[in-house]
């Protein structure tokens, strides 16, 4: 059996890789499909934390993803929640040391976030919820809490809206900070109720678990998570995890942040 029959064989079940920095010929053996569009994810900076160097983690990330972004161009990145902690006075500083990361830089606000929508929306010029679509893909962003850093289910009147005007879309990719499917959230079976008449979604992207890095798969949809980039606790590595998509598949691995781990892949 060669490398690529492995692959097909194993599915969608996690590759560990002896990883080096290396290059995309690291992961994929060069009969693969040619990957035709990367984004990355990452999220739980914690910008701001007491008895954290949060500043260096910031930088580290920083330095990181450039540098794999340079050899691996990423059409844009999301930090999915908890960008700073806690205290909005933050959100200004936090701002200036990653506005410069990508030139497409997209948000989702966690429960740490704690700053107004307003705030929100003059600070990232992006709403707590929205959408855009790039080609025969569209990308939906959603809150998971509020001001006050409550736990709150996402808005799944906008969630229907959305996944309603790009039900022709080949390709849908969900972010919220908060697993919707977390017991302490409560409205696990009004999502699935959702999502069940949309088969383009991809894939949902979570963080806020820093100790969670892998995918659990709820009603055939794949939720992907990052770990963490910042904050007191969690995975011992510094996550970002990349998304690429080729023909047939949709790829995933984490970078942590220098060294790749997890390969996942996906049919479509």
């Amino acid at each position: 059996m060669n490398r690529r029959q492995f692959l097909y064989a194993v599915g969608a079940t996690s590759i560990f890789l002896a990883c080096g920095k290396g290059n995309d010929t690291d992961i994929l053996p060069d009969e693969e499909e040619e990957v035709l569009f990367r984004f990355a994810i990452a999220s739980d900076l914690h910008y701001g934390e007491m008895n954290t160097d949060y500043a260096m983690h910031t930088r580290n990330f920083v330095s990181a993803f450039r540098s794999f972004h340079k050899t691996n161009p990423c059409a844009f990145l999301v930090l999915n929640g908890d960008i700073i902690h806690d205290d909005p006075r933050f959100l200004p500083e936090a701002y200036d040391a990653l506005k410069d990361v990508h030139e497409k830089l997209y948000v989702t606000q966690g429960n740490h976030d704690r700053v107004s929508d307003s705030v929100w929306l003059d600070t990232w010029k992006q709403a707590v919820n929205s959408d855009f679509t790039i080609d025969d893909m569209a990308f939906i962003f959603g809150t998971t809490s509020d001001v006050f850093g409550s736990l709150k289910c996402p808005d799944l009147d906008f969630l229907r809206t959305s996944l309603e005007k790009y039900k022709n879309k080949k390709h849908v990719f969900i972010f919220w900070h908060i697993h919707p499917h977390s017991p302490s959230m409560g409205c696990t079976e009004n999502v699935k109720e959702v999502l069940k008449d949309y088969t383009n979604v991809r894939a949902v992207f979570n963080g806020h678990d820093h100790n969670e890095e892998g995918i659990r798969n709820i009603e055939k949809i794949p939720y992907m998570f990052d770990g963490r980039l910042g904050g007191s606790w969690g995975s011992f590595d510094r996550n970002f995890r990349i998304i690429e998509i080729t023909k047939s598949e949709i790829i995933t691995y984490l970078m942590t942040p220098l060294t790749r781990k997890m390969l996942n892949k996906f049919n479509v």
